[in-house]
């Protein structure tokens, strides 16, 4: 990698030349070493100790205090030198902290949730500072954009399979309008894959844990040639499922799923690589069931309505099945029993396919990246709407999509500035099918959904350097949209349901400004002013007439942020925001009922303030901490009202679903030194969010109490850590928790549980 893609600012002394360094505290170690370490000599620092005391020091083998390079403005810095609100993570810190998965960081990063509506595979939906997709149709794009390799991820389903063998993951909140772009109003999160090595590596893990779970995951990496290298990368997750369905003593929500990574890079002069990423998933399970959830005290039109207590433990009836949440559930009701009495089961297959070329070139002035990508998604998911052990409302969602993206950008750099620019392409090609089978009625309906959607951008940043403490960042970003959609309406239980096509068209300038002071070496303070913009839409599900049909405007947002990252003692670092973003013409599902279909709309404006902080601590030599908070006040000013569960609600005063007023979260790692017979390490975190609501409508049924999330780990390492043996519990205290809530009927919804405590054991293996 040349100069000319590097940050060559003569104000960024704080960019490390490792990909992650390792923050310790000096707090035993003689005089002489102490003055080295800085976080600049780190590295070197730790290569001294090893060749003098015969092992690495503790903290540099295991901590996961490390100073990542991001490339969040396209470019590799410190991400203590990007004035944006991120937060990262190295792959070796992923693995060293024991996230499975990619969507295990959002308990480890401030005003940062996900959900997901049936089962993580299929339907991640991330919530940033309150900004997620309230919206289950699968013709819909998220405001939190999900990137993998650079790679834009317009459907995120089945992402999550794929998510292993990273080298890091940044997550960076509020709208990136200006050099991502795409939908990004809420934020986006970048897994980035590690890549093939110059020498030869090779790993392997495997895990055993609750419900029968086996995780089997395995990397080669190395060259092949004098300037080819390749690595492949492979993850097979098996478990027997968490929730028994206890009308027929099935297993639900299993996971039978594989992934795998093929790279390949060319060296094809001095200046210049190819990158060939070839990977996929496939899997073939039971959805998650959904808890069945009656409003009434008594099984007759007119009762009381429960308490919302007594609704979420299951102990209320409906009118509409005449029976209660415990006896449909054959006297069981939590996380791990629900009912489902599914005419055709509740399967979910998901089959994903992508290829990518990265083609990098060094010029004397500046550097040329050119992304070309393919994506294709199959997708096969049923579920049981009533969550009761009677045939009433069944649905099963079908996508098969096609997704084609092409970016071209260039970077360069003088004394004094730094910039990029570029073109963006992005088509996708999506086919919708949704279908309620069987019905109480005997009725069903289908609608067959074509969305095809293209899209082009023109960006630009540059980064010009005031004085010696002082930056001026701007950016600027056009945007044009097209989306055709056509809609085959079969038997339907909606009267008015027709067959229509209709499209839209749409463009947008969006941009950022802002000024970056640098105080001091280990300091920046920033402001700036970002907008972002996300496209107008069709719903893919649930048209009841022409009307539903009709086009969905586009969503803005104005962001304004002050942000502080700085080093104390040169050891503890501090990261601190504040917000205040105004979303004009929010995109929002609201499901009035079975009978009503769902309304997608623009529901009016919202306006959010808050503030972050993060902060990483080596406390003593074997002793470090990551903590974090959110603030968050999100509120609609809507005129709209809508009729749910017979009360009418109106969206004004809301707040946003899936936005607690306030989160924290910490992680503490201990480690003790056995000499010649390696390492212990034990690690406690905790994750805690305020009460929330998980339906936009704001109804007492969806609110969710505030809870909790601790988690346990102990761990050996090896001397040199070629090997490790691992074990670790998950929601150790076993909470119970919904992670989302839907309201379907005037007496009746359903809930989506939390995962129940699970616990296991790993071993791994590298060279």
């Amino acid at each position: 990698m040349s100069a000319n893609y590097r940050s060559n600012h003569h104000h960024s002394d704080a960019v490390s030349t490792a990909e992650t360094t390792p923050i310790t505290a000096p707090r035993t170690i003689p005089a002489p070493i102490k003055a080295l370490l800085t976080r600049r000599t780190l590295l070197a620092s730790a290569i001294a100790l090893t060749a003098t005391l015969g092992t690495v020091p503790t903290l540099a083998q295991q901590s996961v205090l490390e100073e990542v390079t991001v490339t969040a403005q396209k470019r590799e810095q410190s991400m203590q030198d990007v004035s944006v609100a991120v937060s990262a993570f190295s792959g070796d810190a992923i693995d060293k902290m024991g996230f499975e998965e990619g969507l295990d960081i959002t308990q480890q990063v401030p005003n940062m949730n996900f959900f997901a509506i049936f089962g993580e595979a299929s339907s991640p939906s991330v919530s940033l500072r309150g900004i997620s997709l309230v919206n289950f149709s699968d013709s819909w794009e998220s405001p939190v954009s999900i990137y993998v390799d650079d790679v834009y991820r317009g459907n995120p389903a089945g992402s999550a399979i794929q998510l292993f063998d990273l080298e890091r993951v940044e997550v960076l909140r509020g709208p990136q309008g200006t050099l991502y772009g795409r939908n990004t109003t809420g934020g986006l999160v970048h897994y980035v894959s590690r890549k093939p090595t110059d020498e030869f590596a090779a790993s392997a893990s495997a895990s055993y844990g609750s419900y029968s779970e086996r995780i089997l995951e395995g990397t080669v990496s190395g060259p092949l040639s004098e300037h080819i290298r390749g690595r492949v990368a492979i993850k097979s997750t098996n478990n027997d499922g968490w929730q028994t369905n206890t009308v027929t003593g099935d297993k639900l929500n299993d996971t039978d799923s594989f992934g795998y990574r093929t790279q390949l890079e060319f060296d094809l002069s001095d200046s210049g690589s190819l990158l060939l990423n070839v990977h996929g998933s496939e899997a073939d399970q039971q959805s998650v069931g959904f808890a069945h959830m009656g409003y009434l005290e008594e099984a007759v039109e007119g009762a009381n309505k429960c308490s919302v207590a007594a609704i979420h433990n299951g102990a209320c009836t409906s009118a509409s099945f005449g029976l209660t949440g415990i006896q449909a559930t054959d006297g069981k009701y939590g996380p791990e029993y629900v009912a489902s009495g599914a005419a055709d089961g509740l399967a979910t297959k998901i089959d994903t396919f992508g290829s990518s070329a990265t083609l990098s070139w060094d010029f004397d002035s500046f550097s040329l990246t050119s992304i070309t990508a393919y994506e294709e998604l199959d997708k096969f998911l049923q579920d049981d709407g009533d969550g009761t052990a009677i045939v009433w409302f069944d649905e099963q969602y079908a996508v098969d999509a096609e997704q084609y993206t092409q970016e071209v950008r260039l970077n360069g750099s003088s004394e004094t500035t730094n910039w990029v620019t570029g073109f963006y392409y992005y088509k996708d090609d999506r086919g919708l099918v949704t279908e309620a089978p069987t019905t109480a009625d005997g009725l069903w309906h289908r609608e067959i959904v074509t969305l095809d959607s293209a899209s082009w951008a023109l960006f630009g940043q540059l980064e010009y350097d005031l004085s010696s403490t002082l930056t001026l960042v701007s950016g600027l970003r056009y945007t044009e949209e097209e989306r055709d959609f056509t809609q085959d309406a079969g038997p339907s239980f909606y009267e008015d349901a027709v067959d229509t096509s209709k499209d839209l068209s749409d463009n947008a300038t969006t941009g950022r400004i802002g000024l970056d002071w640098r105080p001091a070496p280990d300091t920046l303070a920033y402001a700036s002013y970002s907008t972002g913009f996300k496209s107008g839409g069709f719903s893919g599900s649930y048209n009841r007439n022409d009307l539903a049909t009709d086009p969905v405007g586009a969503e803005n947002i104005d962001n304004f942020e002050l942000g502080l990252k700085t080093t104390i003692a040169d050891v503890y670092r501090l990261n601190a925001a504040a917000f205040h973003y105004t979303v004009e013409d929010y995109q929002a599902q609201v499901f009035i009922s079975v009978a009503e279909g769902s309304v997608i709309t623009n529901a009016g404006d919202v306006t959010g303030t808050g503030a972050e902080v993060e902060l990483t601590a080596p406390i003593t030599d074997n002793f470090e901490v990551i903590a974090g908070a959110g603030w968050l006040d999100t509120e609609f000013d809507s005129e709209q009202i809508f009729q749910v569960a017979e009360d009418a609600y109106t969206l004004d005063g809301n707040e946003l679903p899936s936005a607690p007023g306030f989160t924290y979260n910490l992680m503490a790692r201990y480690y003790i030194g056995l000499g010649g017979n390696g390492e212990l390490v034990f690690q406690g975190d905790y994750a805690w969010q305020d009460d929330h609501y998980l339906q936009i409508e704001n109804d007492p049924y969806s609110k969710q109490t505030a809870y909790g999330l601790a988690n346990a780990k102990v761990s050996w390492h090896s001397p040199n850590d070629t090997y490790s043996v691992e074990a670790f519990a998950r929601n150790l205290t076993d909470e119970e928790y919904f992670t989302y809530q839907n309201t379907l009927g005037a007496d009746w919804g359903y809930g989506v549980w939390g995962q129940p405590r699970t616990a296991g054991l790993r071993v791994n293996w590298k060279m």
